[in-house]
Order: C-alpha cells, then structure tokens, then sequence
C-alpha cells in the first residue's frame, strides 16, 4: 500500500518536472478565469443598460410616410396625440401602462445662481416611471395631482450642476422663466445611460411649452405573458389604420422592443462566453497534456521503485490508484494557484478600473460560484485523465524489469 507522505515525497523528488506541469496548468486555469470574468462582465454591464426599462416595454417612434395611402401623402410626418394615447389604452387590455414621451425644446434651466443649456426635457406621465424604472436619488416620480402641477424630476448631472449637489428637492428651476418645483432627483446613470442629463416634467405642461397637441412618441409595457413581437405586429396594423397610413409602409412608425433587444443581446453574450470557455479550456487542456508528459517521465525514471514495490506485495491498483494521486495533487494544488492568481488579477483589474474613473457597472470583471465549480471540476477531471496512461504504465511494470533497469 501507499501513504500521503510517500506520495507527497515522490512529487518533491521530481519537483523541477512537477513545476514545470504545475505551471502550464496554473496558466492555463488563470487564463480560464480571466475570459470567463470578462465575457461575464460584460453581460451583466448589457444587462444593467436594460434594468431601467420593465422586460415587456416597447417605445414607439412615429417617422414619415414612405407610401401615398387614404390620409397622408408620401414625405408626410407622422404624429400622435393624446386620444391615440387613450384609444390604444382602452383597445388593448392587456396593456400595463402607457405613456405619450414629448421633447422639449428649450435652450436653457436656470436655477437662481446657474444655468444649464445640456440637457434633455421630456414630458410624460405618472405611469411612464412604472415602464422605465429609473432609480430616484431624492425625493418622489409623479402621482395624478401632479397634472396640475409645474412640478419636475432633474437627472443628477443636472442636479449637481446647477446646485453643485444632489440635495435640491424642493428648490425651484426655471424653464423659459417659469418656475417649477424639483420633486425628485435620478440616481446617477451607467455607460450607455444618458438619464443624469434628462429632466421630465408632466406632459400637459410640455405640450404647453410647445404650444403643440402631438408628440412623436410613447411607451408602453405589457403584461407578463404578452408575446411583445406578436403585439408589435398588431399594433402596427393598428396605427396604420387609424392613421389612414399602408400598413406596408416601413418608415411611418419605428419600434424598440426591450425584450427581443435583450433576447438577442443575451445571444450574442452566451456565444461569446461559449468561445470564451473555449478557449479557456483548450489552455487547460494544453496543461493537462503538460501534466501527461511530465508523468510519464516520472514513471519512466521510476521504473526501479514499481518493481521493487510490486516484489515487496504491492498490488498493480495500488500502484495505480498512487500514480493517479500524484497527478490529481500536481493538477489540483497548480489549478488553486491559478485560480487564486486569476482572482487577485480580476481584483487589482477592477480597482484600477474605479479608481481611474471607469464606470465599474458596465466593465467589471465577474466571477460568479458556478464558474468556480465548473473550475474545480475541470481540475479534477483533467488530473485524473493526465495520469490514467502513466498509472497504468507504471501498474504493468514487473519487477525482474526493475531489476534490469537497476542493475543497468
């Protein structure tokens, strides 16, 4: 039979060939860790870009008639209005919330001391903050007395620049020199989110401002067992109807359908991280193969040891079962390495990120437990595999063979 210490000795005793195999390995499962962590990264950063919006929302833009039909020419600019609004509120009742979105032009927000000209005014709704969730910082999003009210929601940019701090709800704003109370502040955005520039103020008071009753776009969000494709088709055929618009007609109305954006995001992400693992493991395998040569020498230069262990009433299993051992140490302790290895690295990665000023929602570097799992699995198997060939070598050694090589 075998001892840990024995195998543990035998290992140190080929401790230069062991180093070299750990190495390739410890490299091998970094390098795992490292694309993982970034192809997992990424995706959730695309996912954050979404989390503003409920999974069933779906904008719809109005554009310019392609095609003469019975109540517009082509070139003909298409609007909506707020009983488009109401109408397609009440014909579709599986229909959660809706929302007209008007833009604003205005050049400037004054606050008493300050001004700023970059921004984005929207008008919509109380219900337009159960469809786009944005996170407040301060304060409240509109209720329904908000209609009659002048009341406004600053994007944090906005906030702080024109208070040099968030802490403003309550203060007023001028817009065109009307004053309108702050009510709310929006948390600071990600990468891909412009929202800490945005103001939005109830839509009756845009269109007031505009000195308009239409508006280019609306959103919506739906029920959670609604097929958001099969909607969008129907509400296509629904506008072109009412708006007397050729339902072949391809650039009257445009439609971002948050769901299948995501889905094919999500795709996209899935076939990255695929190749990720891909290449990942073909560095693992690369050490494994390292491990298999390394072993194999060492079974080699060991050939003595077998066969005196074998006349001593060592079993072949035996013998085996302690070179597979070693192998799965050699494997196993390489692979932890590296995987602490990859792990500082994704740390040190992910701190300079914040500290050089990266928005650390959108490129951190993520690592979740059953990357880890798969890791250690990987390890295991890749251990036993490496070894299974010099095991059985070394099990079918005889001992008059050990003598000859002795005595040589």
């Amino acid at each position: 039979m075998f001892r840990t210490p024995e195998i543990l000795s035998a290992i140190y005793k080929n401790k230069d060939k062991s180093i070299i195999a750990g190495i390739t390995v410890a490299w091998g499962i970094m390098l795992l860790i490292l694309l993982v962590g970034t192809g997992q990264g990424l995706q959730n950063g695309v996912k954050k870009i979404f989390s503003d919006y409920t999974v069933k929302t779906i904008e719809v833009f109005s554009g310019e008639a392609s095609i003469s039909d019975i109540s517009v020419n082509k070139g003909d600019l298409i609007t909506f209005n707020i009983l488009d609004i109401k109408k397609i509120s009440s014909t579709f009742n599986y229909i959660e919330n809706i929302s007209p979105v008007v833009d604003v032009k205005i050049p400037v927000i004054t606050s008493e001391r300050k001004s700023i000209n970059r921004f984005s005014l929207k008008g919509v709704n109380e219900k337009y903050f159960n469809i786009k969730t944005l996170k407040l910082n301060k304060g409240r999003v509109f209720n329904t007395r908000d209609r009659s009210r002048k009341n406004i929601i600053l994007g944090y940019e906005i906030a702080k620049n024109l208070f040099n701090n968030i802490n403003c709800v309550g203060r007023i704003v001028f817009l065109n020199n009307v004053g309108y109370k702050i009510i709310g502040v929006i948390e600071k955005d990600n990468l891909f989110n412009n929202s800490g520039y945005n103001a939005y103020i109830h839509y009756e008071n845009a269109l007031n401002i505009s000195s308009q009753r239409s508006f280019n776009e609306f959103i919506l969000s739906l029920k959670s067992k609604v097929n958001t494709e099969e909607f969008q088709k129907t509400l296509k055929v629904y506008l072109s109807i009412k708006k007397g618009i050729n339902p072949k007609d391809k650039t009257a109305f445009f439609f971002n359908n948050i769901e299948n954006t995501l889905k094919t995001f999500n795709t996209l992400f899935n076939a990255i991280n695929l190749f990720l693992w891909f290449i990942g493991i073909s560095f693992l395998i690369s050490g494994m193969l390292s491990i298999f040569n390394i072993m194999t020498v060492i079974v080699k230069d060991r050939i003595g040891e077998f066969g005196i262990r074998k006349a001593l009433g060592a079993t072949p299993n035996s013998i085996q079962i302690m070179v597979l051992i070693e192998s799965l140490i050699i494997t196993v302790v390489s692979g932890v390495i590296g995987l602490i290895v990859g792990f500082f690295l994704i740390y040190l990665i992910n701190l300079y990120i914040e500290i050089s000023g990266g928005n650390n929602e959108f490129l951190i570097l993520d690592i979740n437990k059953y990357v880890i799992l798969s890791a250690i699995f990987l390890l295991t198997v890749s251990g036993c595999i490496a070894g299974i060939i010099p095991a059985r070598k070394a099990s079918e050694i005889l001992p008059i063979e050990a003598l000859r090589t002795l005595n040589n």
